[in-house]
């Protein structure tokens, strides 16, 4: 018996790790242009405990707690740097925060992964409707202006404003409200696709509000392998658009079967 090949109406994606890269390094950079000298290896560990803790006290980048997603930044830099310089006045890393904060808003710090326009390309010459759906603050619309790559989707959902993050399944929901709500289509979610880098909060988020979901790890993370099907698994965005076209030649396929 044949299975019924669903063409996929929507598309989402994540954008940090999937789309759009970012490094530490402009922390170095601002730190230093006011006289801030920054350990690398010592920056990547104070951020990474820095940023686990807050979410865990101000989830959400503070949207329900009251400090807001500016105020949480704030507080990430003054971790990172006051566990390298101790004795440096809070006045200064306000300064070092603010312009961080501004830099992290514009394309200055943000890069697009190899592939990334090809494939947006390719999928809205499909006639597929793109969207976003990312853990992020009121930021990302300007870093996707920024970066030439806002206008390839419908919407633009963060978990800042809808007050929801992934890998709560309410989030793709309101994905499928939305592009009812733009275009006057009711998606199914067997026909909407989710594409991400966090296997909990991208793949099995939109697997449990019974979505299609596809990896992307450009860090090519062998671990991962015992975790998401292979067909389900990719380690850059080339590899994903040839896995589009060989489904949707697929697609022509059945609708030649079918008539």
């Amino acid at each position: 018996m044949m299975i019924k090949y669903v063409r996929p109406r929507l598309v989402t994606f994540d954008v940090t790790g999937t789309l759009l890269m970012t490094k530490l390094e402009h922390y170095v950079e601002i730190g230093s242009q006011h006289g801030l000298p920054v350990d690398q290896r010592k920056l990547a560990r104070s951020f990474k405990n820095s940023f686990h803790r807050l979410s865990l006290e101000h989830p959400i980048y503070g949207k329900h707690t009251g400090i807001g997603w500016e105020n949480w930044w704030r507080r990430i830099v003054h971790n990172v740097f006051k566990d390298q310089h101790n004795y440096i006045s809070d006045d200064t890393v306000d300064k070092v925060a603010s312009t961080l904060i501004k830099s992290y808003g514009t394309s200055l710090c943000w890069h697009k992964y190899p592939g990334t326009i090809d494939l947006l390309e390719y999928l809205q010459k499909k006639g597929l409707i793109l969207g976003v759906i990312s853990n992020f603050d009121e930021r990302l619309e300007a870093i996707l202006l920024d970066t030439r790559i806002r206008f390839y989707f419908s919407f633009v959902l963060t978990s800042y404003d809808f007050g929801v993050e992934k890998p709560d399944t309410s989030i793709f929901d309101e994905a499928l409200r939305l592009t009812k709500e733009r275009h006057n289509i009711d998606v199914a979610p067997e026909e909407a696709i989710h594409i991400g880098d966090s296997i909990t909060n991208d793949y099995n988020g939109a697997r449990n509000a019974n979505w299609k979901a596809l990896l992307v790890k450009h860090d090519n993370d062998d671990a991962i392998e015992n975790k998401v099907p292979k067909e389900d698994y990719f380690t850059n965005l080339q590899e994903l658009q040839e896995h589009f076209s060989t489904q949707l030649c697929r697609e022509m396929n059945y609708d030649k079967i079918e008539k």
